[in-house]
């Protein structure tokens, strides 16, 4: 169901200070206070902001721990021994461990080679440390992410501007600000979109829905961390963070039964089923199966729109669904065929919200803020990989819809 895997504090710093021994005790220092042994350093909070262009990796926010956070005690290897094994300095580990690419492939592979043979992991409580100190204090200007668009339909644009309000909200969070950009202004001029990336600082893209399924293969992807949102881009073969689709059509199909439809019917373009990755004839298929034979509808799978009624209507007359799941096209068909919603059939919509006049539609609403928040997350955190390129294993993550409640699925009248 997706390509490739799938994915769905706040405080002060302080400096640690041994105490001393009570007052008037015996130390067996002749009374005298002993010297305080030196904590772990604390963790500088930097005031300024990254300059554009400037490599965020070389600050002192990425300088590396000390070993008293990498050591639990148990004679863990730590950077230093690491370093000491390599023949290089602790900073030459610290950024060949996160494969930065100021450091050669020969000194790299020499440092991974050392970690592994000492057995060096990670100590998941220095990053939560270190997560949590980059959270309290002030967020600053990291670099630019670029908000690809292709606006060639109405539909299009009220998505890209829902999906842009969580990518900006969320990019803002941690430091980044956003450039949107109309790849159709781009397509025809190959290179052209690569100088504006890099004139900009963007060194993370993201891509929005496309209104066909189709390859972006005329942009030279190596320099660039990148995620698409939806499935629609078909090639080349990046992580993405889409709607799930599958679940989503499921929760409409429950909502609807637990509303009393028995006759539930899909009717869906082909072109928009491709978009999905065939989830929703899929999982509307799956479950008529699973109904009784007097209760089946089946699916509508061809055009729908203006100049398909008759058709549309034909399977109407022909198999009675009581309510009728899909998009705009098909609500135009019904009504512009005389057919009175919700009071002849009731309509479920795919994907709310929806710009139809005149009518407060139920159906799924898909979240794409929330989408676009995760988008981000997902290329930041290549970004902090130093992750550049196609990726060899594409991820997927999935975000949930809900349902939205309307007028137009009031339940039925038998």
């Amino acid at each position: 169901m997706t390509r490739g895997g799938r994915t769905s504090a706040h405080g002060a710093n302080s400096s640690n200070k041994a105490d001393g021994p009570a007052r008037g005790g015996n130390n067996g220092n002749g009374g005298k206070r002993p010297a305080q042994s030196p904590g772990p350093a604390s963790a500088s909070v930097p005031s300024h902001a990254h300059a554009p262009g400037s490599d965020p990796l070389s600050s002192p926010d990425y300088a590396p721990l000390p070993d008293i956070l990498e050591s639990d005690g148990a004679r863990r290897p730590t950077m230093r021994t690491i370093a000491q094994a390599a023949g290089c300095s602790v900073m030459t580990v610290s950024l060949a461990l996160r494969n930065h690419p100021r450091i050669s492939d020969a000194t790299r592979q020499q440092v991974h080679a050392a970690a592994q043979k000492l057995g060096y992991r990670p100590n998941p409580m220095v990053a939560t440390l270190m997560s949590h100190l980059r959270s309290v204090r002030p967020t600053t200007y990291q670099s630019n992410l670029a908000f690809l668009v292709s606006h060639s339909n109405s539909r299009q644009r009220w998505i890209g501007r829902d999906t842009l309000e969580g990518i900006s909200r969320r990019a803002q969070e941690l430091g980044f600000l956003v450039d949107t950009l109309n790849m159709e202004q781009f397509h025809a001029h190959p290179g052209s979109l690569e100088k504006v990336l890099r004139s900009r600082n963007i060194q993370g893209v993201i891509i929005a829905p496309l209104p066909l399924t189709a390859g972006v293969d005329w942009l030279d992807w190596s320099e660039w961390s990148s995620v698409a949102l939806g499935n629609s881009m078909l090639e080349p073969r990046i992580h993405r963070v889409t709607h799930h689709q599958y679940h989503g059509m499921m929760v409409m199909h429950e909502t609807l039964l637990a509303k009393g439809y028995r006759r539930i019917g899909l009717a869906m373009n082909p072109v928009v089923d491709e978009k999905v990755d065939h989830s929703w004839t899929a999982c509307a298929a799956g479950f008529q199966l699973r109904r009784p034979a007097r209760d089946r509808v089946p699916v509508y799978y061809g055009e729908v729109g203006e100049g398909y009624e008759v058709p549309i209507m034909a399977w109407v007359r022909r198999h009675r669904p009581e309510v009728v799941i899909g998009h705009d096209g098909l609500l135009d068909c019904l009504l512009r065929s005389g057919m009175k919603v919700p009071d002849e059939v009731a309509f479920a919509h795919v994907s709310q919200p929806s710009h139809f006049a005149g009518l407060r539609l139920s159906g799924l609403n898909q979240n794409w803020p929330v989408a676009g928040a995760a988008a981000v997350d997902n290329v930041v955190a290549q970004l902090h990989r130093n992750e550049r390129g196609v990726p060899k294993h594409p991820r997927t993550v999935m975000v949930e819809g809900e349902w939205v409640e309307g007028e137009t699925t009031p339940g039925p009248r038998r």
